[in-house]
């Protein structure tokens, strides 16, 4: 049933029960008004006498009663029929059809307090909360009629998928929650959560082509007696932010060490914001080298922070929170800033490779930034490259061709970083104007373990031969997989192997 077939069923039951109560009230009124004149008529004709006007007197005063109590009954089966179907309004999410947040809240309630039987009457509860990500940027790109397509469709995948295991809810957004049991030998549960994010990362078709949809999930386990829903959707969401940080796709199970990750996370959200000013930040540079010949041809920028108590706090902890909490374009402007003004170190042959978070590609004056930066600094464009991560490419594909045009005119290169990590659209990688895929480093570490890896990679660089773009392979630590990448024909590789990160001795360059 539709969400608007639903709400129709719920208001002709309440009408239904208004007329009920309007017609039993009117004829238990009428007929008592009847017979109290019909026997007043009765007594002014003298057709009765004393005893019988009590008489009739007693039995119009039972009939009132009887009409008071049908009025009665009336109105409260009619009040009874409108709460439950204000009751099942509440429990439904209008846009979906699934449950709503307070209609979850009871099936929980309901299955916790179940002990299972048979064969899986040992089995765990698990709640397990879903996001989709970026849903802001699709209904931007795509119209908040597309978004809320979006919504309904996932909500069916996850109807269908579930069935009757367990309930499916919408809470609220873009998050969806589903409870189901699943064994405890914890092989069911992963082929679950493979199988739900498999399901919803398929494309959705537009007017403007297939539109990827990609999710982060976190579960928690539902104990007996512990049904309070607010606190298990609030270890889900603390879940969730851990799988975040595994990137999209991802999913994580709630354990209480996480509350303390969360903790962690919001004092970085404090000391971010002062970091800049007390110079806590520093660029570190990790040559890129031309196996052909051995030569560097350049040099990525990463960054690092030295807390002033804290000591080294790695980027994998404080670049989500940075861009969650929205101080990433202050960061990133710095590093871009730096960068450029460390490019006079190098060698005029070297490029200087710059990271840029998606989160900065969403605003509308990157560009312009990064042309001010350039003029500012006076160092030619050519020389710096910008690493754009590969899930940039799920937002406003019309926005992002726009935006590296925009960089390409401006004299830039653009690589993409992270390739090969599951988010690239072939057809739409051609039409881009970038200059370089850097090959995941997932890729490289598996290269000697896997029979394909080899095949993998030819692959790959093929694939950007077709496209006159070069490759880079990232993680390059032994001489083994370096040769096995050469075999692969990818010659241009970074890594520990040609020498670790290094902070710039500015009063000479690192070529000298």
């Amino acid at each position: 049933m539709t969400a608007r077939g639903f709400c129709m069923t719920i208001g002709s039951k309440t009408d239904r029960s208004a007329v009920f109560r309007l017609v039993t009230i009117f004829s238990s009124g009428f007929g008592a008004a009847t017979l109290s004149l019909w026997a007043l008529t009765l007594t002014q004709a003298g057709t009765l006498n004393v005893l019988d006007v009590n008489a009739t007197t007693a039995i119009i005063a039972g009939l009132a009663a009887l009409a008071g109590a049908g009025c009665a009954h009336a109105f409260f089966i009619g009040s009874d029929e409108a709460t439950k179907a204000y009751e099942e309004a509440l429990e439904t999410d209008p846009l979906t059809g699934l449950l709503s947040r307070i209609g979850l809240e009871r099936r929980i309630a309901e299955l916790s307090s179940k002990e299972g039987n048979g064969p899986r009457k040992f089995d765990r509860l698990v709640l397990v909360s879903v996001e989709i990500d970026a849903l802001r940027d699709i209904n931007d790109a795509h119209g908040q009629e597309f978004g809320d397509r979006v919504l309904q469709t996932i909500g069916e995948r996850l109807r269908r998928m579930v069935g009757t295991l367990g309930p499916v809810a919408r809470i609220g957004g873009s998050e969806f929650t589903l409870a189901v049991r699943v064994n405890r030998d914890n092989r069911e549960l992963p082929q679950m959560m493979a199988a739900i994010t498999d399901e919803i990362a398929r494309p959705i078709a537009s007017t403007s082509g297939n539109v990827p949809i990609f999710s982060v999930s976190g579960l928690a386990e539902v104990n007996p007696g512990e049904p309070e829903i607010k606190k298990l959707l609030q270890r889900t969401r603390l879940a969730r932010a851990t799988a975040r940080a595994s990137g999209l796709g991802s999913w994580a199970i709630y354990h209480p060490e996480m509350a303390e990750t969360d903790r962690y996370r919001k004092w970085i959200e404090t000391e971010l914001g002062q970091a800049i000013g007390k110079n806590e930040f520093e660029l570190v540079y990790q040559p890129q080298v031309d196996t052909t010949n051995g030569e560097t041809v350049g040099y990525e920028a990463l960054l690092r922070w030295e807390h002033r108590e804290k000591g080294a706090i790695p980027p994998a902890e404080f670049i989500t929170v940075a861009e969650k909490c929205g101080l990433i374009n202050q960061i990133g402007s710095w590093v871009l800033r730096q960068a450029c003004v460390d490019a006079r170190y190098f060698t005029s042959g070297e490029k200087i490779a710059v990271n840029v978070s998606p989160k900065q590609m969403e605003q509308d004056d990157f560009v312009d930034t990064l042309a001010a930066i350039l003029r500012a600094q006076a160092v030619d464009p050519a020389r710096i490259e910008i690493e754009i991560t590969e899930n940039v490419l799920i937002h406003d594909q019309r926005k992002i061709r726009e935006q590296f045009e925009q960089i390409r005119a401006l004299g830039c290169s653009i690589a993409i970083d992270d390739f090969g990590t599951g988010y690239s659209n072939l057809n739409y990688l051609s039409d881009l104007p970038f200059s370089k895929l850097k090959l995941d480093q997932s890729f490289v570490s598996r290269i000697e373990d896997r029979k394909n890896g080899g095949a993998l990679v030819s692959t790959i660089v093929n694939l950007a031969r077709a496209l006159d773009v070069d490759v880079l392979a990232e993680g390059v630590e032994t001489e083994n997989q370096m040769v096995m990448l050469n075999a692969a024909g990818c010659t241009l590789m970074q890594g520990y192997y040609f020498g670790k990160p290094v902070a710039l001795q500015r009063q000479q360059t690192l070529a000298a």
